[in-house]
């Protein structure tokens, strides 16, 4: 039976740039027309993905002297608003990419090499852009964690609620990646059958691409492990700076800071899920035994990136342990207090349970698949 590219199709042909020269002409937008706005949407992605990683090499330089609260904080600041920018122009290339799939279905046009090609591109570069929001958060990470022993509990705090801020628009960012790429793949399912032979050099895109994606999660999942840690090393900052009974109030206040940061990143765990599984469905039309390996080999990697962000909730737990450890000390008798570092700490790990649950099934995806090959 034919499938996405008929890619285990072993007369695979080449295909003159020529078939595309002919085109059917059809009210509004032509063929060619129709198919060259998915190549345009492909190349605006790109040029997005590039803005991204830029702003993570950015945080990047904030090393030696240069890793200061106030630096950090005027950086991050501009980072976030330049990223609220890519959100809304994510969200306009979203709304085109749909409209012009719904209009290539309803015109039902023959799909030809350019189409393909197209697509292919746009799969590349939603994993370009996926690559560098990891990097991104990884890159936050990294310069919180190093920053967190030189700051004050209220700084601190205010790191947090950047973060919390930053990660939000990089949650949003991620929502309206996810849609693109299920509107993508939805289109790639039901006209599988449509698809031309491809050439070898369409075929080897279409595997680089989706194996690209898979290892854009293994990036994501790598970055919000450092984020992991860099609020573990905020948490034992926060302990470390808290040497009166005064001071527990503010660390309790401060675990509900962290609290939140977790809640964000189980929201960004959610929709890499999400983004497995669209991967996933796609992984079923008609790969080889060996091309299937490959990506299997990727999937094997996101694993180890997964064990990654185990180690990093284990280091927060263990920080959330020292906390309740260092209010009970401070303050035996107030039961007040010791109540509320529990109660802090439940919520704590209501949040990590709740991730732990979403990482143990992207872990099970990926083992199912294997060993279904």
């Amino acid at each position: 039976m034919a499938s996405f590219l008929n890619i285990n199709n072993e007369n695979i042909q080449n295909v003159s740039p020529q078939n595309d020269a002919v085109l059917q002409q059809v009210p509004g937008l032509n063929t060619a027309g129709a198919f060259n706005i998915i190549g345009s949407v492909a190349a605006e992605e790109n040029a997005l993905s590039a803005i991204i990683q830029e702003e993570a090499d950015k945080l990047n330089l904030l090393t030696g002297a240069a890793l200061t609260y106030a630096n950090f904080t005027e950086l991050s600041q501009s980072i976030t608003r330049t990223m609220k920018s890519v959100l809304l122009k994510n969200t306009v290339l979203e709304a085109k990419l749909t409209e012009t799939l719904n209009y290539i279905d309803r015109e039902n046009f023959t799909i030809t090499p350019l189409l393909v090609t197209n697509l292919t591109a746009i799969l590349n570069r939603i994993a370009n852009e996926e690559n560098a929001l990891g990097n991104l958060i990884g890159a936050l990470g990294n310069v919180v964690r190093l920053l967190a022993p030189t700051l004050s509990l209220v700084q601190l705090q205010d790191v947090d609620e950047i973060v919390i801020g930053l990660l939000r628009v990089i949650t949003e960012k991620n929502l309206v990646l996810l849609s693109k790429l299920r509107r993508l793949i939805r289109f790639i399912v039901n006209n599988s059958t449509a698809f031309p032979t491809p050439t070898a050099e369409q075929v080897a895109a279409v595997i680089a691409a989706i194996t690209n994606l898979i290892n854009s999660i293994t990036v994501e999942e790598n970055g919000l492990a450092l984020l992991i840690e860099a609020e573990a090393a905020k948490l034992n900052r926060a302990v470390i700076l808290t040497t009166t009974a005064a001071g527990v109030p503010s660390l309790i206040a401060f675990n509900d800071t962290i609290t939140s940061v977790i809640d964000v990143i189980v929201q960004k765990n959610m929709i890499l899920e999400a983004k497995l599984e669209e991967i996933l469905a796609l992984l079923s039309l008609g790969f080889t035994p060996a091309q299937l390996a490959v990506f299997a080999v990727a999937l094997s990697n996101l694993q180890q990136s997964i064990a990654n962000e185990e180690f990093a909730l284990a280091t927060l737990i263990n920080n959330e342990a020292l906390k309740i450890n260092d209010v009970a000390n401070l303050t035996p008798g107030n039961i007040d207090n010791l109540v509320a570092a529990n109660d802090s700490a439940t919520t704590l790990l209501e949040s990590i349970t709740l991730k732990n649950m979403i990482l143990e099934q992207k872990n099970l995806d990926v083992i199912n698949f294997i060993l279904a090959l």
